[in-house]
C-alpha cells in the first residue's frame, strides 16, 4: 500500500495581536491623476497635431500665393512673385546685379505678406511660413544665378560677334594688308572673355579669322579679281582651304573675263536717246573684230582662247539687244510725250476755235511747226469755222463710233486718220469729218477725251460704265421710233444729254465717287436723276417740223435739187437740208 507521506512543522505560538503592518499614505487626487494620465496626454498630442496642421496649410497656403505675382482691383501688379522675380533675375546678364535684384526683390516680397497677409496668423505659423519661404527663396536664387551666367555667356559672346563683324568689315573695305591687324584683334577680343575655356577661346580664334579671310577672298573674286589672284599668290589666303581657293579662283577667272568682255563691248555704251546709227555701227566693228580700228581692243580680243570668243558672241549680242530695247523704249517714251503734248495743244485751240469761231493761222503754226500734216488740218478746220461761223450737224451716232475707237486706242490724236465702219477708200481724222456728222463742240468734247487718255491710259477703263450708262439712256432721250427721220433736234438733243452727263461724270469721278455709283439709279450720286428733262416733246417736234416746211415753201426739189448720180438717199437729204419725212410732206 502507498505510504502516506508526513511533513514536520515548525514553529512557535505567539503573544502577538494580529495587525495589517505599516501601510504608506495615498492622496485620493493623485488615484485619480495616474488614471487619468494616459487620455490627457493622448489628447495635448492630438492639439498639438491639430495646431501644427492648421499651422501648415495656413503656410502653405501663404507660401503658394507667395510664388505668382500680386495685383490690384484694376489687375495691375504691385508686387512681383518668386516666379517674376526669378525670371527676371535669370535675363539680367550681370549676376552681381542679379543676386542684388533677386535678394532685394524677395525682401520685398516677404515683407508684403507680412504687412499684409499675416494679421490672423499666431507666431508659430509665422516662424514656420519665414523658414519654409526663404528656403525656398534660396533655392531659387540659385536656378536663377545660373540662368544669370547662361545670360552672360550669351550676351559676351554677341558682343564679341558683333565687334568681330565690324572688324571683317574693315577688312573687307582695306584688303590683304589689314589682314594681320584683324588677326591680333580677334585674339585680344577672345582671350579677354573669360566665359571661354583655353580649348573654346582656340577653337572660336580660328572660325573667326577665317570668317574675317573668306570674306575678304570672296568680295575680292568679285569686284577685283586681278588682286584676288595676285594675293592667292603673295599667300594672304592661306587659311583658306583648298577647295575655296579653288572655288573663289574660279570666280575671280569669270569675273576678269567679264571685264574684258566689258571693255571690248565699251562702244555699246551709249545713252538712250542716242541715235540707232551709232548702236548698228558699234556692233558691226565688235562683230567683225575690228574695234575701231583700235589696235589694243584687237589685241585684247586676239588674246581670248576659242571658247572665250564664243562666249564673247553670245554676250555682246545680249547687250546690243539690251540697248536696243533701252533705246526703243526711250523712243517710245519720247513719241509718248509727244502725243501727250500735241493732244493737249490740240484741245486748247478747238476750244478757242469754239469761242473766238476761229484763230489766226499763225497761232497754228506756231503750235505745230515741226508738223505740217497738223498745220494743214488745222487750217482747214479754221477756214471751215469761219465761213460758216461755227455751225454744222452733228450725228450722235458718227460721235459714238469714233468715241468707240478712242476708248479702244485706235484714235489718239483729233487729226489721225480712220475709217468708221462701212467707209471705204482714205480714212479721215476728227478734224476733218467736221461738217460731215461732226461739230465744234463735239470736237471740243472728243479732243478732251483724247487729252485724258494721253495723260491717263486707264482713264477710260473708268468710262466703261459712263459709255454702258449713255447707251442705256439714248432710248429714254431719243424718243418714240415713230419721230426718228422726222425730229431734226434729235442728234442735238443726244449730243447735249451726252455732254451734260460726262461732265457730271468726271467731276464725281475727280470727287472720288466710284464710277459704278455714278451710274446707279439707286445712289444719291446717280448722274441721270433728270433724264426725263432730255426726252423729247412731241408738239414742239411737229411745231418745228411744219415751221421747216414753211420755210422751205419756196424750194422747188424738182429744178432746184437734182439727185446726182450714184448719190445716196442718205446724202441726198442731207444735201438739201431735208428729212425723209419732209420729203415725202414736200411730195
Amino acid at each position: 500500500m502507498p505510504k502516506i507521506p508526513t511533513y514536520d512543522v515548525q514553529g512557535r505560538i505567539t503573544a502577538d495581536v494580529p495587525s495589517s503592518g505599516t501601510i504608506p499614505s495615498i492622496d485620493v487626487r493623485e488615484n485619480i491623476f495616474r488614471a487619468a494620465k494616459p487620455i490627457t496626454d493622448f489628447a495635448v498630442n492630438e492639439y498639438v497635431k491639430e495646431k501644427k496642421l492648421e499651422a501648415d496649410n495656413k503656410a502653405y497656403q501663404l507660401l503658394s500665393d507667395m510664388y505668382i505675382d500680386q495685383k490690384d482691383a484694376n489687375g495691375n501688379t504691385i508686387q512681383e512673385g518668386l516666379f517674376s522675380i526669378q525670371s527676371t533675375a535669370k535675363k539680367n546678364g550681370n549676376p552681381t546685379d542679379a543676386a542684388l535684384y533677386h535678394d532685394n526683390s524677395v525682401n520685398s516680397l516677404y515683407n508684403y505678406f507680412k504687412n499684409n497677409k499675416f494679421n490672423n496668423i499666431d507666431n508659430f505659423t509665422k516662424k514656420a511660413i519665414e523658414k519654409k519661404f526663404f528656403s525656398t527663396a534660396g533655392i531659387l536664387k540659385t536656378k536663377a544665378l545660373e540662368g544669370s551666367r547662361i545670360e552672360q555667356i550669351t550676351l559676351s559672346k554677341d558682343v564679341d560677334e558683333d565687334y568681330i563683324s565690324k572688324e571683317a568689315l574693315v577688312l573687307k573695305d582695306v584688303g590683304p594688308v589689314y589682314i594681320d591687324i584683324y588677326t591680333q584683334k580677334v585674339i585680344d577680343k577672345i582671350n579677354s572673355n573669360s566665359n571661354y575655356d583655353e580649348g573654346q577661346k582656340k577653337i572660336l580664334i580660328k572660325a573667326y579669322n577665317q570668317f574675317g579671310v573668306t570674306t575678304l577672298a570672296e568680295s575680292m573674286a568679285t569686284a577685283q579679281p586681278f588682286a584676288f589672284k595676285e594675293a592667292v599668290e603673295a599667300g594672304k589666303f592661306d587659311l583658306l582651304s583648298a577647295e575655296q581657293k579653288i572655288t573663289l579662283s574660279a570666280t575671280a577667272d569669270k569675273n576678269i573675263l567679264q571685264s574684258k568682255f566689258q571693255v571690248l563691248t565699251g562702244s555699246l555704251d551709249l545713252p538712250p536717246d542716242a541715235a540707232p546709227a551709232l548702236l548698228s555701227r558699234a556692233y558691226d566693228e565688235i562683230a567683225k573684230g575690228t574695234f575701231g580700228n583700235n589696235q589694243e581692243l584687237q589685241n585684247l580680243y586676239n588674246s581670248l582662247s576659242v571658247t572665250e570668243k564664243t562666249e564673247f558672241k553670245s554676250f555682246f549680242n545680249k547687250k546690243a539687244r539690251a540697248k536696243r530695247t533701252d533705246m526703243q523704249f526711250s523712243i517710245l517714251a519720247q513719241n509718248q510725250i509727244i502725243q501727250a503734248e500735241t493732244a493737249q495743244e490740240s484741245k486748247k485751240l478747238i476750244e478757242n476755235m469754239d469761242k473766238e469761231t476761229g484763230v489766226f493761222d499763225q497761232q497754228i503754226e506756231e503750235l505745230f511747226g515741226n508738223t505740217p500734216v497738223i498745220i494743214e488740218q488745222f487750217k482747214d478746220l479754221n477756214e471751215k469755222i469761219i465761213n460758216n461761223k461755227g455751225k454744222s450737224i452733228s450725228s450722235f451716232d458718227t460721235n459714238s463710233r469714233i468715241i468707240n475707237l478712242i476708248v479702244n486706242d485706235e484714235v489718239n490724236q483729233v487729226t489721225d486718220k480712220f475709217l468708221l465702219p462701212g467707209e471705204t477708200g482714205e480714212g479721215k481724222s476728227i478734224i476733218e469729218r467736221y461738217e460731215n456728222g461732226v461739230n465744234l463742240k463735239d470736237l471740243t468734247f472728243l479732243s478732251s477725251m483724247i487729252d485724258s487718255q494721253n495723260k491717263n491710259p486707264e482713264t477710260y477703263s473708268q468710262m466703261k460704265s459712263f459709255f454702258e450708262f449713255i447707251d442705256y439712256y439714248k432710248m429714254p432721250v431719243q424718243g418714240s421710233p415713230v419721230l426718228v427721220g422726222i425730229d431734226s433736234g434729235l442728234d442735238d438733243r443726244l449730243n447735249n444729254f451726252k455732254y451734260i452727263m460726262y461732265q457730271r461724270y468726271i467731276n464725281g469721278i475727280q470727287s472720288g465717287v466710284p464710277a459704278k455709283t455714278l451710274t446707279d439709279p439707286t445712289k444719291k450720286e446717280f448722274i441721270g436723276k433728270d433724264v426725263l428733262n432730255f426726252m423729247p416733246n412731241a408738239n414742239k417736234i411737229f411745231k418745228e417740223m411744219i415751221d421747216q416746211i414753211k420755210k422751205n415753201k419756196s424750194f422747188d426739189l424738182k429744178t432746184d435739187a437734182k439727185r446726182l448720180p450714184g448719190e445716196s438717199t442718205e446724202d441726198y437729204l442731207k444735201r438739201i437740208g431735208l428729212t425723209k419725212w419732209q420729203l415725202w410732206l414736200r411730195n
